[in-house]
């Protein structure tokens, strides 16, 4: 296949639009609880509850935008929309928000926005990866890459700028994400649904168990992140880590994720989504008692590059599962129930709850999380089929 065929698909105009986005998030991710800390003034415990408003409210708001998500005549609009509707958002929270309960209200607009078009742009690399013509580890890679760039070129611009270039990189990045999403992605027809067959959709998921299951597994798994999502870099700063040093620190572990992700196909070879599912897991419960122990630095590397186990490893296995059996006129949905879990309600309680550790016990907070990705882990053991009986020849 020619590079200008691969470079034309569907698959590389949407990992355009992913790249963007994660050019973005890395930073917001990195260094927005360090500007609230810093330049608004904020408690980590109040932090904890800017963070978590948005994941906490995904439970309702993920569904509504998918429900609409799900019926619209071209697939691309509600990702086109939301993006409009996120840079807007930040714009007003960034230049207009001062004190507590405006930062709070304004960040759940912020926040809800780019946190809706997560699964949107998932569901949209699924479907595009799924033609052929760039595998789905290799998009998702990208795209990790331009989050990597983002930790690390964010911290030597904050280094060299001070935290208010965070307000510069995430309005210009989210307006770059706009630009992708209207200037190349293509009209995709949708199924063009009934609100009554959506609603059906919706309920068929519901009752599902093994899809429960799935998601409520992985969504505690993803959730022992909080408080390394929430408040590394304030941890890491607090024991004297230069903000290149962070940057470098988030990049490592997303490099990782991203070598992963290329060797995707000698992984599923080998280890079925179930199975991935768990080494996350438990990549997740060492990861985090070993950070409670506030480690040197040297130790931090090495525990960076279990990213590829506790989050990389899960989420491939659950984005996996979630193609493989939802239907594909719920695809939307699918992704966005397991999001408002794994981004939304679950992380959210656990990023409230990481705000009022970290003031408390400072790393020690970790703590917590091991518990979580543990409880996430043996909700993912119900997962494994029981094996399959083969008759022997007595049997007959």
């Amino acid at each position: 296949m020619a590079i200008k065929d691969i470079l034309s698909s569907r698959a590389a105009r949407v990992t355009a639009v992913m790249s963007a986005l994660f050019g973005t998030t890395g930073v917001i991710m990195v260094f927005l609880p360090r500007w609230l800390e810093v330049e608004r003034g904020l408690t980590d415990s109040q932090i904890g509850v800017v963070l978590s408003l948005a994941q906490l409210a995904r439970i309702f708001t993920g569904p509504a935008i998918a429900f609409w998500a799900d019926g619209a005549a071209d697939r691309t609009t509600p990702l086109k929309m939301v993006s409009i509707a996120a840079v807007t958002a930040y714009a007003v929270f960034f230049f207009a928000a001062q004190g507590f309960w405006p930062l709070l209200a304004c960040g759940f607009l912020a926040l809800s926005m780019t946190q809706a078009m997560t699964p949107l742009i998932e569901a949209a690399t699924l479907r595009a990866t799924a033609q052929g013509k760039m595998p789905y580890g290799v998009a998702r890679g990208i795209g990790s890459i331009a989050f990597i760039f983002a930790n690390v070129a964010g911290g030597a611009v904050v280094a060299q700028f001070g935290l208010n270039a965070v307000v510069v990189w995430v309005v210009s990045g989210l307006s770059l994400t706009v630009a992708t999403a209207w200037l190349g992605l293509p009209r995709e027809p949708g199924f063009k649904q009934t609100r009554a067959a959506r609603a059906g959709a919706f309920g068929e998921l519901l009752r599902n168990r093994r899809f429960l299951i799935l998601i409520f597994a992985c969504g505690l798994i993803q959730s022992g992140h909080a408080f390394y999502y929430g408040f590394s870099t304030i941890t890491w700063r607090a024991q004297g880590l230069a903000p290149e040093t962070v940057g470098l620190l988030w990049g490592f572990g997303v490099s990782v994720e991203v070598a992963f992700l290329w060797s995707l196909p000698f992984f599923e070879r080998r280890l079925s989504p179930e199975t991935l599912i768990l080494l996350g897991a438990g990549g997740g419960v060492l990861r985090w008692l070993v950070m409670g122990f506030a480690p040197p630095l040297w130790a931090l590397w090495p525990l960076q590059g279990m990213h590829a186990m506790s989050f990389a490893a899960a989420h491939v296995g659950a984005m996996r599962l979630i193609y493989r059996e939802a239907p594909e006129h719920s695809q939307a949905m699918a992704q966005t129930l397991y999001a408002a879990l794994s981004g939304g309600i679950l992380i959210g309680a656990a990023t409230m709850l990481s705000g009022a550790l970290s003031d408390q016990v400072g790393a020690r907070g970790y703590w917590a999380m091991a518990v979580i990705a543990a409880a996430g882990g043996t909700l993912a053991l119900l997962l494994l089929r029981p094996p399959v009986r083969v008759p022997k020849a007595a049997d007959h």
